[in-house]
């Protein structure tokens, strides 16, 4: 790694590289993204902020409106340039909202794991598990008993013991994880990428019961996209089989947003 901003976003790479933002999904923060960071690091201009209610932001509620405020800050500080724009999960939806609002500032997309529609049934069964799960934050024992699970998971995981460590040392935020989920719930999110023009991929695991069911219904809709399946790879791929997510990740980059010639044959 070679610089960074603050204890709440992380700037990294060559300034003249290609940039590229990702943006953490609910629950941990901004070091979820370390495998990927490491990899890249060498070759492109990077990007993560904690989101709010996550990491260093963790006494700040999170709203998908301050959410987007973070992210814009941070790359209108750092970039003169637009974009990639990488999300899991929450952060998936961020981008989004991000690309919606302030379309000259991305490049393209890459969604992992934020593929299907909080609409209807699934968005109200969505906005109670926040709820629930913003009451056991609320709950010292119940609250330990998760934040211990989830580091059990990560530690489980085929992450090196000194990235197991500095994810789990960033946070896991119950509460945070609540309110993005509250915040999720409803939001027309497909119209809005239907609205944007540049290239997008849907990036799932395999193994993810929601999201690549949502992504090859979606993505015939979208101009420019395409889907990606990780094999053995669940919700969080991109922990969980971070050396096939990252090339993944590269491979859209460098063909499909940095490449001249794709951009040639996209126009009409």
């Amino acid at each position: 790694m070679t610089t960074g901003v603050d204890e709440a976003a992380y700037v990294g790479g060559p300034a003249g590289g290609h940039p590229m933002a990702f943006v953490q999904g609910a629950g941990l923060s901004r070091r979820m993204w370390l495998p990927q960071l490491r990899t890249l690091d060498d070759e492109s201009r990077l990007f993560t902020p904690d989101l709010p209610g996550h990491g260093r932001r963790a006494n700040e509620s999170f709203s998908f409106d301050a959410a987007v405020r973070v992210l814009d800050a941070l790359l209108r500080d750092e970039s003169d340039d637009p974009a990639l724009v990488v999300g899991q999960s929450l952060g998936g939806y961020v981008a989004v909202e991000y690309a919606a609002r302030r379309p000259p500032g991305v490049a393209g997309l890459v969604l992992s794991g934020a593929s299907a529609d909080y609409q209807g049934t699934l968005g109200v069964t969505t906005w109670v598990a926040g709820l629930l799960n913003r009451l056991r934050a609320a709950i010292g024992r119940l609250d330990r008993r998760v934040r211990e699970g989830v580091a059990a998971d990560i530690e489980d995981g085929p992450l090196p013991p000194d990235i197991v460590t500095a994810v789990i040392d960033g946070g896991i935020s119950l509460t945070g994880y609540g309110q993005g989920a509250m915040a999720l719930a409803g939001l027309d999110f497909p119209r809005e990428l239907r609205g944007l023009d540049g290239p997008v991929r849907l990036l799932n695991g395999a193994g993810d019961r929601l999201n690549p069911g949502a992504a090859k219904t979606l993505a015939p809709s979208l101009p420019g996209a395409d889907t990606r399946a990780i094999s053995d790879g669940g919700h969080a791929c991109r922990i969980e089989r971070p050396n096939e997510h990252t090339p993944v990740v590269r491979e859209f980059a460098t063909g499909n947003v940095w490449n001249p010639d794709a951009k040639q044959r996209d126009r009409p």
